[in-house]
Order: C-alpha cells, then sequence, then structure tokens
C-alpha cells in the first residue's frame, strides 16, 4: 500500500504545515560582581546633585625638648570628593499588533527581563570600566600576567602604595580580573611544563622556579586548579578572587582588572532600576512602550591608596 499524501517540505502537501515554535530563549549575559565588591552611598531626594566625602589631612607629632614651649600648630585641611549620578534607560517600544500576532504568548513578560538584564550588563560593565582609575600599575600592555604582577599589586595595597606614610586601606581586599587573564595566572601557578627558566606562557620568562618541576608536579593548589578551574584560587594573599568577563578589552586586546579594597570603590544610587511601561497613549492601539530605568554613578576613593590597576594581555588562547 503506498503511503498516499504527505505533508512536509517536498511532498504532496508541502504548505499545509504551521511553522511551530516551542521554545523562547533569552541570550545571557556575564552576571555582574562589582557592586557586591564596592561601597555603596544613596543619593536621597533633596540632599542635592552629588554625594559628597570629605577626608582630612595628617597631622604630625615631633619631639621637643623638657620646659621647651611648643609653638608647633599645626594646619588641618580636608579634600572633598565628589560622586554625580546620572539617569540610565533601556526602552522598547511593542505595538499591539505585534503582540497578538508573534508566536509567543509571553512576548511582553520577556522583553521586560531583556530591558533588566541590558540594565544590569551596563551598570556592571561602567563598574569594571573604574579599574584603570587606580593609580599604580601593575603588569604592562601586551604581557601575560603572573603570580608576581597579582602579589606586588597585593602588597602595594597593603601599605596604600606609600612607604614614608603607609595607609593600610580598609575594607574587604577583592582580586577582580578577566577569565582569560586569570586563566594564565592559574596556568603559571600548576605548572602544565617542565621548563625552569618558563619559555612559555605559563611561567615568567625572567624568573628560575629553583627545580625542574615535571607537568602537574605543583603540590595540592595545582591539582586543585586542575580539577575545579579558577574557582580553586578562591583568596590569593588574602584577597578574595572573583573575575568577570565584564572587564571589556582595549584596542591592544589589554584588560584591566584591579586589586583593590570595598571601600575604594564608591557606587553611589540615587534611583534603583525600575519597570516603568507605559500605554497611555491610545493612538497607538494597544502599544505598550517598556522602560527601564534608573540613576547611578560609579567611582573611585582615595585612587592611589586603596586600589591597584592589573592590566595585561587577554587574547584567546590559540593552539600551540
Amino acid at each position: 500500500m503506498e503511503m498516499g499524501n504527505l505533508a512536509g517540505a517536498g511532498e504532496a502537501l508541502d504548505s499545509s504545515l504551521n511553522t511551530i515554535y516551542s521554545e523562547f530563549k533569552l541570550l545571557r549575559d556575564e552576571t555582574g560582581i562589582f557592586r557586591s565588591t564596592a561601597t555603596k552611598f544613596e543619593l536621597r531626594p533633596h540632599e542635592g546633585r552629588s554625594k559628597n566625602i570629605n577626608n582630612y589631612n595628617r597631622v604630625v607629632a615631633l619631639d621637643i625638648g623638657d620646659g621647651v614651649d611648643a609653638q608647633q600648630a599645626q594646619q588641618l585641611a580636608d579634600t572633598t570628593t565628589s560622586y554625580s549620578p546620572g539617569e540610565v534607560i533601556v526602552q522598547v517600544v511593542l505595538p499591539g499588533s505585534t503582540m497578538r500576532r508573534v508566536a509567543d504568548p509571553d512576548l511582553l513578560a520577556r522583553t521586560g527581563r531583556m530591558l533588566a538584564n541590558a540594565y544590569d550588563l551596563k551598570e556592571d560593565q561602567d563598574g569594571g570600566l573604574q579599574m584603570v582609575n587606580w593609580t599604580p600599575i601593575m603588569g604592562a600592555t601586551t604581557a601575560v600576567v603572573g603570580p608576581g604582577d597579582y602579589l606586588g599589586a597585593i602588597q602595594r595595597l597593603s601599605i596604600g602604595n606609600n612607604r614614608t606614610n603607609p595607609e593600610p586601606p580598609p575594607g574587604q581586599q577583592y582580586i577582580v580580573d578577566h577569565p582569560l587573564k586569570l586563566g594564565a595566572l592559574a596556568g603559571r601557578l600548576i605548572p602544565l611544563t617542565d621548563v625552569p627558566l618558563g619559555t612559555n606562557a605559563y611561567l615568567p620568562l625572567t624568573h628560575a622556579r629553583g627545580v625542574t618541576t615535571g607537568p602537574g608536579a605543583g603540590g595540592g593548589l595545582s591539582d586543585e586548579i586542575l580539577r575545579r578551574g579558577l574557582g580553586a584560587l578562591g583568596t590569593f594573599w588574602g584577597a578574595t578572587v572573583k573575575k568577570s568577563a565584564n572587564l571589556l578589552p582595549d584596542a591592544n586586546d589589554d584588560i584591566s582588572g584591579g586589586a583593590y579594597v570595598s571601600e575604594g570603590l564608591i557606587y553611589v544610587s540615587e534611583v534603583e532600576p525600575r519597570s516603568d511601561p507605559d500605554t497611555s497613549n491610545k493612538s497607538l492601539r494597544g502599544a505598550v512602550e517598556l522602560n527601564y530605568w534608573g540613576s547611578y554613578v560609579w567611582g573611585t576613593y582615595r585612587a592611589g591608596a586603596y586600589g591597584c590597576e592589573i592590566l595585561g594581555d587577554a587574547q584567546f588562547p590559540a593552539a600551540s
């Protein structure tokens, strides 16, 4: 018996089947981490245009002889750092006819999530852009960073980048960098090579290990890195290590990460993000104007003492 009239491409009834979309997905964005590493302030209504932080200068204790009139009065001074929030918005207009005709019955709600994701992405990327504002820099353009760069950054941070007048910064210490740079750090900690002078990307070119080690013979940390990846780093020299792909490369494929304390990275919120749909324009016949907006600003405090930029190459890994 013949199969008869089949429905489908190239068959008898090739125009009679509907195209059914059974799943609707959103593109993924990197989860933001910078707000969790920052000190947050609120600019409340009627407090003005900016959030202002004052800090005072030092005074110095002096030796003085017995019975001597001091006459060593010192002048106080203060310095103001201001942070002025600006508004950020994401907007999409969905015509009523579009919502009626598309196959996705949840298009309106899904679009709302897209707007929220876009706002969160920009907010976190703006936080990452602050890494270039730390005054001391470890690493260099086109250089593959290694343990020494991160260790040097934490050492400088621990004394406020000042040997004459040390200023140990308060707050939790963080290292935040791009996964591709932290991957090079992990590779250099394993090690993956038995060359003691490090003539490849996994060991510094100028630093011997002291002994020749076989691949994978770096000890317990090496084993954990091989098993768990970047999560095995956990802390480095007392600093919590976090990765963020929202740190963006420059034209030379270099990326600036940072070692800093929470009191050095400032986030000022004026208006927390909110959804504000508008259906008031009846001439648009059922259209919904979706607005998702807020007001914030990022900044650094004591950029020369409370953080250190970690600059280095972040090219994609390539086959050898």
